[in-house]
């Protein structure tokens, strides 16, 4: 394998190409996802070790391995946090008076967001970020209440529904904050989709996870982007 043409990526279901088939009420992955497509279209090899459901603690412990192994290649791009700030909705909606946190707590977040960047670079692969696809939170809550639980009971706990797409936010703003601290190329996936009228067109039915046409947006930024960015690799880059 030439690993410098190469490129892996350590994510969740974004990454994966997870989306949400309304018919048949589960979710499946696409043929080819997003960053699989960027990179051919670039001529790079990609290893893709996104995973559904991951967190950027499960992430961590997932990036340790590989790079034990001698995963890697010339970048190396990393894609957390849809799934860190979420909530064990059933918890909250039993207990809406009860302090309910995150899956993960976003200092916690934040910290193994640096420690990413750090273990990849020490490997002398090039990090390199993207910001998060916007959620649909009224469809979302719509989404995980749709099996009976308490709305009202949630609803108390949020204040309003909006605020789901407000959490998603902060850590939207964390994942700016460290690659803007530690020098790391940035992919704005976020910023495109605030450009379009409609985003509701680009997401699956659940809220929060992009569909095809998301899935191709994304595609498009990652292509401009440059999943590479090959010519900073020699450079220092400030410590984290």
């Amino acid at each position: 394998m030439n690993e410098t043409k190469t490129v892996a990526v350590w994510g969740d279901s974004v990454m994966r190409g997870v989306v949400y088939n309304e018919e048949k009420d589960r979710y499946a992955l696409l043929s080819e996802t997003s960053a699989d497509a960027a990179s051919r279209r670039l001529g790079l090899t990609l290893v893709n070790r996104a995973r559904m459901g991951c967190t950027v603690t499960k992430g961590l412990s997932i990036l340790k391995k590989d790079l034990q192994a001698g995963v890697g290649g010339a970048a190396a791009l990393i894609e957390f946090g849809g799934n860190d700030c979420d909530y064990d909705w059933a918890q909250v909606a039993a207990a809406p008076e009860a302090d309910h946190q995150p899956k993960t707590p976003l200092a916690l977040f934040t910290a193994q967001l640096r420690e990413m960047v750090r273990l990849v670079r020490e490997k002398g692969i090039l990090p390199v970020m993207m910001t998060l696809p916007p959620i649909d939170a009224q469809r979302y809550f719509r989404f995980f209440t749709r099996n009976g639980l308490n709305k009202e009971n949630i609803l108390r706990w949020l204040g309003d529904v909006q605020h789901i797409y407000r959490w998603h936010e902060r850590y939207n703003a964390a994942v700016v904050q460290v690659a803007e601290e530690c020098g790391v190329p940035l992919a704005g996936v976020r910023e495109a989709f605030l450009c379009e009228r409609r985003i509701g067109d680009l997401l699956c039915a659940d809220g929060i996870h992009p569909n095809r046409q998301g899935h191709a947006l994304i595609e498009t930024v990652l292509e401009k982007f440059g999943l590479t960015v090959g010519a900073r690799a020699g450079l220092a880059f400030p410590a984290c």
